[in-house]
């Protein structure tokens, strides 16, 4: 039997593409470890598991609908026996290709050939050092407001669709592990629904700036009309994906 598409329900280019919705986090994921082939990916607790061979970095999706658990996890440590060093987390409702923008940063990282190599992109003092000053610079061009909200620091978006949470903590204070930075999207005035991303302390500037830039400069991402959620529609710009022209026949 074929299976059609309904025409209401194209394939549709969605900008911003981070308001567009979460898209399909296996086919996602699938796409991630198929083209690396130091990743494996493997089933865990019912989680899907993609890990780098030098078990230095791990990208964790839990399918299961209306979980409690993140998501995503993105994290990375120094080796298998060592625990992790940092974290990312994503809820249900973050766009795939947000994740996988942070997830590409740490394969870049775990692509390097030696541990001494990694360790700068990685997990080294200098890997996260400068994100505080990064994202005030990004911020800046992008535009966005800095402030204050909830005894946190706060970089907004001038339409009022995204904002980036600072949780600072004294110095000395706190697991390097614990949340740092909150980047969170969503409709203007609906802020409960917005998606949520939560970063620990020492993940690389170099991995939150990835996930920040999906918001700050924008991409188009395709999503079925039935897939895009409704209250983000006001702010979004939207067209059918362009069909293949099929091929003359020979000799026409």
């Amino acid at each position: 039997m074929t299976h059609t598409t309904p025409s209401h329900d194209m394939p549709m280019a969605v900008f911003p593409g981070y308001l567009a919705g979460p898209g399909e986090d296996l086919d996602a994921l699938f796409a991630f470890t198929s083209g690396r082939d130091d990743w494996l990916l493997t089933v865990e607790d019912n989680n899907l598991v993609a890990c780098h061979e030098s078990g230095t970095g791990i990208v964790i999706l839990d399918p299961t609908e209306d979980s409690t658990s993140p998501r995503w996890t993105v994290a990375s440590g120094r080796g298998r026996t060592n625990g992790l060093t940092w974290h990312i987390t994503f809820d249900a409702a973050t766009p795939a290709e947000v994740v996988m923008a942070a997830a590409r940063r740490l394969a870049h990282g775990t692509g390097q050939p030696t541990d001494t190599e990694r360790e700068p992109h990685l997990w080294s003092h200098t890997s996260h050092a400068d994100t505080l000053d990064a994202l005030y610079t990004e911020a800046a061009r992008a535009r966005w407001s800095a402030g204050t909200r909830c005894c946190s620091s706060t970089l907004d978006a001038p339409d009022g669709t995204a904002t980036v949470r600072i949780h600072l903590a004294a110095e000395g204070d706190g697991d390097a592990r614990d949340r740092a930075y909150t980047l969170t999207a969503g409709a203007r005035g609906h802020e409960a629904t917005w998606w949520t991303a939560e970063f620990s302390r020492t993940v690389p500037t170099s991995v939150i700036m990835a996930a920040l830039r999906t918001v700050t400069d924008p991409g188009r991402y395709t999503r079925r009309a039935s897939r895009i959620p409704m209250l983000h529609r006001a702010s979004l710009r939207t067209h059918p994906v362009a069909r293949r022209r099929p091929e003359p026949a020979c000799g026409r």
